[in-house]
């Protein structure tokens, strides 16, 4: 769907929390038209969708379905981010010389080499915890917003259901009626 595809190539962490279910509401809204239109145009007696409510529930699953999978390839592609960086953290912490308020450098060889051998180990067990937690709340807020479209999906498909047999109740009706009137 052309609305998801303007993606920066790094998500902040912030941003994933800012994230909505619809993305952009007039998009939406121009999308239900859209199918209405079509719908119209086609003129298809054969087409399984019968009235407005119809399309538009069947428009909302399309919608719903499509931002579903986007929302797990978002989800995918962050993710990875996060453990990149965490990878270029930890080659950073391997290369960089440890600050000196951080550790003390004065003493033998294999102590200072000891000494900055554990402050690398405890600055990189450190941002592997922090990048876990980071990855914990990108997926919460991804599965979230993929439970609401689950939940949109739902109540569309019960939509479409009832106009559905509205549909068949007022034609039902309409052939009564004309049974009826030429007895």
């Amino acid at each position: 769907m052309e609305q998801f595809k303007n993606h920066p190539e790094k998500i902040s962490l912030e941003s994933v929390f800012t994230l909505q279910i619809i993305p952009d509401e007039r998009d939406y809204k121009e999308q239900i038209i859209d199918a209405r239109l079509k719908w119209i145009s086609e003129n298809d007696p054969h087409n399984p969708l019968k009235n407005f409510s119809m399309v538009d529930s069947q428009s909302e699953i399309d919608f719903f379905v499509s931002r579903q999978q986007e929302l797990e390839q978002e989800k995918e592609r962050h993710i990875r981010q996060r453990k990149l960086q965490l990878q270029e953290e930890i080659q950073e912490i391997k290369t960089d010389k440890p600050p000196e308020l951080a550790i003390s450098l004065v003493g033998p060889d294999y102590m200072v080499r000891d000494k900055i051998q554990q402050y690398q180990e405890q600055e990189t067990r450190k941002r592997e915890a922090i990048c876990d937690d980071e990855v914990q709340l990108i997926a919460g807020r991804y599965n979230s917003l993929k439970q609401q479209c689950e939940e949109r999906i739902s109540q569309a498909r019960a939509n479409y259901q009832a106009a559905f047999r509205i549909w068949q109740e007022d034609r039902a009706w309409g052939a009564e009626g004309q049974r009826g009137g030429g007895e």
